[in-house]
């Protein structure tokens, strides 16, 4: 009788760890959450810090037990510029290559129409400068201290967010250098769809997707199929998947006005690229904020002498001047400097160029005269900030024509 008591409890102990294992294994299966590592707040080595946000924000999202959800990257861009660099195109790549080894409940598909069909899971991320490693705060006058990176996952199956994570990179980590479609792009302008994937990035867990960037997402595919197709040398179909994109709901942005212009230019098709760089101008214009980026020698206000560089901005100029003049506008154009030399040299070149700038449009149009007028805003507004003065900051010397009511 004892041994048979002893036995049924035995048969009962054996039975319930049976049970509190298989408990734990449906919670290990179906809430990773808990075990998803939070990226430390001290600033890492780039390849560090990048796979340390993608195994947490993919473990925060908690899938539950099943096939693996397919997931896409759309293209993670620098916050202040809304460009692609090449970091953020070697994070991308650090993501995928993170999802493809050690995240097998994810399936790592393209960012094409077609996978969208599926409505997947997809990540978006963003880099930023920094006043110090573990902050928020953005540096906006001085080289950062450190760069804060993130990415979040939103689920179009549900229309949500369902992960967000931050991490932090060492300022020497970090190459501001565009990618060659935005290194070619002549003009710059404070884009929508830029602000619409910004504000997904922004989005915390249980946030309803930004409508503005679910209505643009088959626009950013085809843009980012036109963005390979041209960075390889396939100009006539980038120029198709640009004008393709440009169609699509949200597709008439920066991007795709850029693209066509850059494109006919590639297949030496002046008049083409005269009349998408037209488009281009009064799309900046009918958005306040047109920002070209003429090289200028350094210190003065003389274009650079190579004619594959300054050979098409008196075209450029050309529409700039018709537009400005058939819109009724009156313009300040604002020249800005890099942040390196003195304020008193930064301001007075900036200054220059928007004069000279100024001259070169009245010779186009002359009846501007009365409507244009010349600023110089020195270093005061950059957007990248490292004051190499180079091509990773070129955007921090660009020229800026901003309408305003006439008086």
């Amino acid at each position: 009788m004892v041994i048979s008591a002893f036995s049924n409890a035995a048969a009962r102990t054996s039975r319930a760890l049976v049970l509190l294992l298989a408990l734990a294994a449906c919670a290990t299966d179906q809430a990773p959450v808990a075990q998803a590592p939070k990226p430390p707040k001290e600033a890492l080595p780039l390849d560090a810090a990048v796979l340390s946000l993608a195994d947490a924000v993919l473990l925060r999202a908690g899938l539950p037990p099943g096939p693996p959800r397919p997931l896409v990257i759309d293209p993670l861009i620098d916050r202040a510029t809304g460009t692609e660099t090449a970091t953020t195109r070697a994070m991308s790549r650090r993501i995928a290559a993170a999802v493809t080894d050690h995240h097998p409940n994810y399936r790592l598909q393209p960012f094409t129409l077609a996978s969208l069909d599926a409505r997947p899971l997809v990540l978006l991320g963003a880099i930023t400068g920094v006043t110090a490693a573990g902050s928020l705060q953005n540096s906006t006058t001085a080289a950062p201290v450190a760069y804060r990176i993130w990415a979040v996952l939103a689920d179009l199956s549900t229309g949500k967010v369902v992960a967000h994570e931050t991490a932090w990179v060492r300022p020497e980590e970090v190459d501001t250098t565009p990618t060659a479609f935005h290194r070619d792009s002549p003009a710059w302008v404070d884009d929508p769809a830029a602000a619409a994937y910004l504000r997904v990035c922004a989005g915390n867990p249980g946030d309803p997707i930004d409508a503005d960037w679910l209505q643009s997402v088959r626009a950013e595919a085809l843009i980012a199929d036109a963005t390979a197709a041209y960075e390889a040398g396939r100009y006539a179909e980038a120029q198709a998947q640009f004008a393709a994109a440009r169609a699509a709901p949200k597709g008439a942005q920066l991007r795709s006005f850029n693209g066509q212009y850059l494109a006919a230019a590639a297949l030496d098709r002046p008049r083409e690229a005269e009349a998408a760089f037209g488009e281009l101008v009064e799309y900046g214009l009918e958005r306040q904020r047109l920002a070209v980026k003429f090289l200028f020698r350094p210190g003065g206000a003389a274009f650079w002498p190579d004619p594959a560089i300054s050979g098409r901005y008196p075209m450029w100029l050309r529409q700039i001047a018709r537009h400005a003049n058939a819109d009724g506008a009156c313009l300040d154009i604002i020249g800005h400097a890099s942040t390196t030399g003195s304020a008193a040299v930064n301001q007075r070149v900036s200054l220059d160029r928007a004069r000279s700038i100024r001259q070169r449009l009245l010779a186009v149009e002359a009846p501007l005269a009365r409507r244009l007028q010349a600023e110089g805003a020195g270093a005061s507004k950059p957007l990248i900030g490292t004051g190499r003065d180079d091509a990773t900051d070129l955007l921090d010397r660009r020229v800026e024509f901003r309408p305003q009511p006439c008086t």
